[in-house]
């Protein structure tokens, strides 16, 4: 197909222009300058590349509201755990349904996810249509992880490079959760795999382990998702940058746990690769990435105004997630795959036009009007074309009143 008589925006460092884009077999065929005949109008519209959320608990959508106003060890281990051991696979289904359609409503094409029950987020992954990077969360007990990673290695074994939208990597909960010896065990079987991994690192003040010492353990060796990251020791930056390490910057839970306000462009100025995320929806609780993107900016421009610029935040929540998670997404391009955003650039938080990239970070409420995932549209003014939006309603309710009974 050809989408055109719109705008597009190639990339976080291009200027719009009119014209259109040309899809075959989800993959971009030819981004056109200039008026064609097109097989979809999106007149007053925009196409820019989709976003990607580096680091989610997706199925707690559920638990959205659950835990408010609280420190992070009350918030973790008062409200979520309990209502956590309540989560059937189905429940972890449709909550994951339901990440998406937020996800999807707001621009996202993919995201990085860490929780149990996994294989009912690949199944609605692979129902929904968004791309993921899927792991199990895995913790241990002297060595004892109660079968934990076997999950993870069933699911990638099961799952791992289906259709295209669909990795799996391993996810460690945290250095303070894992063991040294359980992190290594962990790191070498990733490494075997060359699959990537997702921690939550630095998320507080209270962890003081060493990351030299992570690293030797063989972190260095894997592709690393970084979650939060608001207390890495500022004397690793320059090294990080040389390896597959990528900070997962999850501006709104830091502040609403309390955790503080990770030093990201000190990491960007120093080379270090940075992402956006939200984390999941007991903790945020909005998974839209165009609010994380003002947030960030915002955050930085405290201490200096030139930090954060708008091409520094549409590259973190672009084409460096999409590179963070192993997709060629990001940019629209000829061989790059079709996961792309239209935007409606006619709204009134959007004129003046000439300035449409400041207004996606600074003005936009992220509500978009149509987002793709491999040359499929996942959303589309206002309906879900590959769910039965009534049904999942319904499941919706159902969870609801047997979670909270």
């Amino acid at each position: 197909m050809i989408l055109g008589n719109c705008l597009i925006l190639k990339d976080f460092s291009s200027e719009p222009f009119f014209g259109a884009v040309e899809i075959e077999s989800g993959i971009i065929k030819r981004v056109i300058q200039g008026k064609v005949e097109v097989d979809v109008d999106l007149f007053g519209k925009m196409i820019m590349p989709a976003l990607f959320n580096t680091h989610t608990h997706a199925p707690m959508t559920l638990l959205r509201g659950v835990a408010e106003d609280l420190s992070f060890e009350d918030w973790l281990f008062s409200r979520v755990l309990p209502l956590e051991n309540r989560l059937t696979e189905k429940m972890i289904y449709y909550g994951t349904i339901l990440a998406q359609m937020e996800m999807a409503r707001h621009g996202a094409a993919g995201f990085v996810d860490m929780y149990f029950h996994e294989e009912w987020v690949a199944k609605a992954v692979r129902d929904f249509g968004m791309r993921a990077v899927l792991t199990r969360g895995l913790v241990d007990d002297h060595g004892d992880d109660g079968g934990r990673l076997d999950e993870n290695l069933k699911l990638y074994s099961e799952w791992n490079g289906f259709d295209g939208r669909i990795l799996v990597g391993f996810g460690p909960h945290s250095p303070y959760l894992c063991s040294k010896e359980y992190l290594k065990r962990i790191f070498d079987v990733a490494k075997s795999l060359d699959a990537p991994i997702t921690i939550h690192l630095y998320e507080t003040s209270k962890e003081n382990y060493d990351l030299s010492e992570l690293l030797d353990l063989g972190m260095k060796n894997v592709k690393t998702i970084a979650a939060h990251c608001v207390y890495l020791p500022e004397e690793h930056f320059r090294s990080l940058k040389d390896l597959p390490f990528f900070v997962s910057h999850n501006p709104a839970s830091n502040l609403k746990l309390g955790n503080g306000i990770a030093s990201v462009w000190k990491m960007i100025e120093r080379g270090v690769k940075v992402t956006l995320g939200t984390d999941g929806s007991a903790s945020n609780n909005s998974l839209n990435l165009f609010f994380e993107m003002r947030l960030a900016s915002l955050l930085q421009k405290m201490e200096n105004p030139r930090r954060m610029d708008v091409e520094t935040c549409l590259k973190m929540v672009t084409i460096e997630g999409a590179g963070a998670m192993g997709f060629k997404s990001g940019r629209l391009e000829e061989g790059w795959n079709a996961d792309l955003v239209v935007i409606d650039f006619e709204l009134p938080e959007m004129f003046p036009s000439r300035y449409l990239k400041c207004h996606l970070v600074h003005s936009f409420s992220g509500n978009v009007f149509a987002t793709m995932v491999a040359g499929r549209w996942i959303y589309y003014d206002g309906k879900y074309p590959t769910i039965d939006e009534n049904e999942v309603k319904r499941e919706l309710k159902r969870i609801e009143k047997e979670l909270y009974s």
